[in-house]
């Protein structure tokens, strides 16, 4: 395999791969999750479902090749609002897939700060549906907020567990349980998609087709105390994630190697 294809890793949880710098930006003190203003909701609804979703639907299909298995388990719930957790390979097919995978409800999506980082599309990437984690606990009850009118509103909200990329990653990484509070705290279902990549047909095409597997409906074992509901529930959705992917053959289109982190000699420490 050839090195541009090999991305060495010393920490499974905290590094990242992502292909696109950004420097991230805090969010502004008078920052709003949601917006009522009826200018702000026609140009959401047609940014959104007119304009960007149908473009989502062609990309996602021609690079990825990507397909379902088991969306039909949403679909009594299409009155509920619920949550989905999935595991971050990618950068667009990450952003765009949960459009495609919640059709015709609207998804948001939590997300680092870095998504609304970017110079002049910050309105553009919350009409989309970003929810960005905090940078000040001044946002924190407005976040917690918004997550929570999105499930009132019948919304679905997207999850990234492992928190980082790691572009066309073919294993489940270890997460923690700190977002599992959510459906525990909300009384409403969570499911996972897990996606997997696989060789394609065509021996000239390299890049793997994705196809995506939908499990669930899961929900929190509320009579367990908090603390360990949300344990209870990481477990089952990395499980159920992990069992996934090991059932078909890993095709490597990128190539994760680990890597030793280096200690730095104590004596020029000093």
């Amino acid at each position: 395999m050839s090195k541009k294809n090999t991305f060495y890793y010393s920490d499974p949880i905290n590094d990242d791969f992502s292909t696109i710098p950004i420097k991230t930006k805090k969010l502004p003190k008078d920052f709003k999750y949601i917006h009522r203003n009826p200018f702000w909701l026609f140009f959401e609804f047609t940014i959104y479902h007119i304009i960007v979703r149908p473009l989502i639907f062609i990309w996602v299909k021609i690079k990825f090749h990507q397909h379902f298995v088991g969306r039909y388990k949403l679909r009594p719930f299409r009155k509920t609002g619920y949550f989905v957790y999935i595991n971050h390979t990618g950068n667009d097919l990450d952003a765009f897939t949960p459009s495609l995978l919640t059709f015709p409800k609207k998804d948001f999506l939590i997300c680092n700060p870095d998504a609304t980082s970017i110079p002049g599309i910050r309105n553009f990437v919350m009409m989309l549906g970003a929810i960005p984690v905090y940078t000040d606990i001044a946002h924190a009850r407005s976040f917690s907020n918004a997550v929570a009118t999105r499930i009132k509103e019948k919304k679905a909200v997207i999850i990234y567990p492992e928190a980082h990329i790691w572009p066309y990653y073919t294993d489940i990484r270890p997460f923690r349980d700190t977002s599992m509070a959510y459906p525990y705290d909300l009384n409403v279902p969570c499911f996972t998609m897990t996606n997997v990549y696989k060789k394609r047909l065509l021996p000239f095409v390299k890049r793997p087709s994705v196809v995506s597997y939908v499990s669930g409906p899961f929900y929190a074992d509320r009579s367990l105390p908090r603390h360990e509901a949300k344990k209870e529930l990481r477990d089952r959705l990395y499980n159920e994630m992990k069992k996934t992917v090991d059932r078909f053959p890993k095709y490597e289109y990128i190539h994760y190697e680990y890597r030793a982190p280096r200690v730095k000699d104590s004596a020029s420490a000093r």
